[in-house]
């Protein structure tokens, strides 16, 4: 009897100090568990200001170099918008003049050419221009063997300068040593070329700013 009572009174002893064990475990974990809640916030700020340090200076970065390339662009805009005014008022000042005026425009330096070109004989390649009138107007200054169409930029290489009257006569000797171009494209190119400044001062009264 003495037994059974001493053996209820470990195992009560042994219940209680596990109970005492349990509720020290659940406070320690109820503590854990409020400091863990705590202190979310406070990380959470720490985090977004890591996030904010890091990703801030990619945007402070970024900024920096659209800031850099802007005048860059807007100097390319400036003189793509210039180029596009005298293309177009060259454009409209070649419209407003007749073909054969054109080719006057065209062959107007074959005068300093003409006492080589007699020595030779040529074939005439036309684009653009009429050969009736090609003909009519080289006959008297050139020995001219033979006329043929021919399209821009297949006999010889050139910029078309933004123009749309892309008309030309290319001079090329029958024995090849000698070939000239008298084209409206390389009118232009000269004229831009030569010209520019007092191009943009009649279009645009200075009003953009030297170029």
């Amino acid at each position: 009897m003495e037994e059974l009572r001493s053996t209820e009174i470990l195992d009560k002893e042994i219940q209680a100090d596990a109970r005492k064990k349990a509720e020290r475990i659940l406070a320690k974990a109820e503590a854990d568990s409020k400091n863990l809640i705590a202190s979310v916030p406070a990380r959470i700020a720490q985090v977004r200001e890591e996030q904010q340090a890091k990703y801030g200076e990619r945007i402070s970065a970024y900024e920096r170099e659209q800031d850099a390339s802007l005048p860059l662009e807007q100097e390319r805009f400036l003189v793509s918008f210039i180029q596009s005014a005298m293309d177009d008022a060259t454009n409209r000042y070649l419209e407003s003049m007749s073909e054969a005026e054109r080719l006057n425009l065209a062959l107007r330096q074959m005068k300093q050419f003409e006492n080589n070109l007699k020595s030779k004989k040529f074939n005439v390649f036309v684009y653009g221009f009429q050969q009736e009138l090609v003909k009519k107007a080289l006959d008297k200054k050139v020995d001219v063997v033979s006329y043929e169409a021919t399209e821009f930029n297949k006999m010889i290489v050139e910029d078309d300068c933004g123009i749309t009257n892309k008309e030309g006569v290319i001079l090329e000797a029958v024995d090849k040593s000698v070939r000239c171009r008298f084209t409206i494209p390389e009118v232009v190119s000269q004229l831009q070329s030569r010209c520019r400044a007092e191009l943009y001062g009649a279009l645009f009264d200075g009003r953009l700013g030297s170029r």
